[in-house]
């Protein structure tokens, strides 16, 4: 009998399955690159049973791998199947519109008057506010879910999370308040998402998190001190498409590997005014750091 089991990715996988198999009784095996092979029969069941068990998809069919284009059909013509999805894009996209509804209102309440506000802030501030949501809506998809990660996987969650964590919100504080506050606060933050969500699978994760945070702090702020007198604003709409991609992307890995093939997986219910203040409270932050923080550097000089 062949079990497939596409997510067997390194030796850890093996020594996870081996064990798993041998505590319960089974021995007869031989594990593949992406498959199982047993001697046994009629305990096919409880093969799947336990190899799921441990966070790894199983089946005694190939998986396959949808195209992009299959996937896009398959979002649109399937909508109950990607029920959590669409109530992500709908929280993110409302929340995206009420805090740039909010920018707006307290610009003309408090900073109307201050001359060479917009010039300064305005394009850093909607930058952090899609930063922010971006960043948010990618935590708040795999928090939908309640499954376990390989270690592969959730070492991968984790360096993402902490590596665009870092260059977004990095480039930001660089451009508006030197190297040196530009690289505090993103490692700061991108550290502590990439702490955060590396947690999925222990220490593992959690190392590829903060380090990749490190990195995209530092990174993030030398690239928007670099260009901030270089065409930084011709800049900073390719810069941040691709970083919105890759997180994105995150989203549409999480559900190919983690979720398709698991129909009766366990779902949390995030509540939109969560979501909200959470990534309201984080523009906040930013907000009064990039406005009222000190200036360093190249920012002090401008």
């Amino acid at each position: 009998m062949k079990i497939y089991c596409p997510d067997i990715e390194c030796d850890s996988c093996i020594k996870v399955i081996s064990k798993t198999l041998e505590k319960s009784g089974i021995n007869n095996f031989k594990i593949n690159q992406d498959s199982i092979d047993l001697d046994s029969k009629g305990e096919e069941e409880k093969v799947l049973s336990l190899i799921r068990e441990k966070g790894y998809r199983a089946g005694l069919e190939p998986f396959e791998r949808k195209t992009f284009s299959e996937r896009f059909r398959d979002f649109r013509q399937n909508k109950g199947k990607y029920v959590t999805e669409y109530k992500m894009l709908k929280y993110s996209a409302l929340t995206f519109i009420l805090l740039l509804v909010l920018e707006f209102i307290i610009y003309n309440l408090f900073f109307k008057s201050q001359p060479g506000f917009l010039q300064n802030y305005g394009w850093w501030i909607f930058y952090a506010t899609l930063a922010v949501v971006s960043i948010g809506t990618s935590i708040w998809h795999i928090k939908s879910y309640v499954v376990k990660f390989t270690c592969m996987t959730g070492m991968m969650v984790g360096m993402t999370f902490g590596m665009q964590t870092g260059m977004m919100l990095g480039i930001i504080l660089g451009a508006t308040n030197g190297f040196f506050i530009g690289s505090v606060i993103g490692m700061i933050f991108a550290v502590g998402v990439g702490y955060y969500n590396g947690r999925i699978v222990g220490i593992m994760g959690v190392l590829e998190g903060m380090m990749a945070g490190v990195m995209g702090g530092v990174m993030g702020a030398m690239t928007g001190v670099m260009m901030r007198l270089d065409n930084i604003l011709l800049f900073m709409p390719l810069f941040m498409f691709f970083n919105v991609s890759i997180m994105t992307g995150l989203s549409y890995m999480l559900f190919e590997e983690v979720v398709e093939h698991r129909p009766n997986v366990q779902k949390n219910k995030i509540k939109f005014l969560n979501f909200f203040f959470f990534c309201l409270i984080a523009l906040l932050i930013l907000s009064v750091l990039m406005i009222y923080g000190p200036k360093t550097g190249l920012a002090r000089v401008i």
